[in-house]
């Protein structure tokens, strides 16, 4: 039964982390910036982008609580609303949008290579900004502190920045029968999710402070 829990578990991280992750949004300006490059380079900037987000998300996920519980002195429950509400946020804004293609970054920086112009607005804060941080540091928060549940969490954070890296890969090699509606229809439905998510973390939060009382 316990095994079936750790599976059920590493499911649910993966596949939140991954919506909180958004890769439609950030693939389809990484798309426009990245007009009349080669296929390599294309791919090289995505191993980039995907190594630089896990590190972030690592480093979050073990410093994030210590920072708000020694520092900040921020509960638990206080996160996990205002983290909620973040994400609700964030939904709402990609439920809304009216999208943007990123066509016109390139311009700026003709003659830097394609890895130099797109890590700092792809690898964060497009792919991982403040919504995936604050979802990664609630999911941790959940889970028990021993050793085989933290072995869970990071492997479950490695196997979902393979899926981003191989959705990259995907996106790349088949970006020319990829049209930039399909994404943005990707992303409309992707912040409904997010809008659930979020709903969801923030009645989690006010019943774990409500049965605290």
């Amino acid at each position: 039964m316990e095994n079936i829990n750790y599976i059920q578990t590493f499911g649910m991280i993966v596949v939140q982390i991954f919506i909180f992750l958004n890769p439609p949004t950030s693939i389809t300006v990484m798309l426009g910036m990245s007009h009349g490059c080669t296929i390599a380079e294309r791919l090289r900037a995505a191993k980039q982008i995907c190594i630089i987000g896990s590190m972030l998300l690592v480093v979050f996920a073990l410093c994030g609580k210590v920072v708000l519980d020694d520092i900040f002195h921020i509960s638990t429950e206080a996160f996990q609303v205002g983290g909620g509400l973040f994400i609700f946020l964030i939904g709402l804004t990609m439920a809304t949008s009216k999208g943007s293609d990123g066509g016109e970054v390139q311009a700026d920086g003709e003659k830097q290579s394609l890895s130099s112009q797109i890590i700092t607005p792809l690898a964060t804060p497009l792919l991982v900004g403040p919504g995936a941080m604050t979802a990664t540091l609630v999911k941790r928060m959940e889970l028990p502190d021993s050793l085989d549940w933290t072995i869970v969490f990071y492997l479950a954070l490695v196997v979902t920045m393979l899926l981003v890296y191989f959705t990259y890969v995907l996106c790349c090699k088949f970006s020319k029968y990829l049209k930039p509606m399909v994404l943005r229809i990707i992303e409309k439905l992707v912040g409904l999710l997010l809008l659930c998510v979020g709903t969801s973390a923030i009645l989690k939060g006010i019943q774990i402070f409500l049965g605290t009382l």
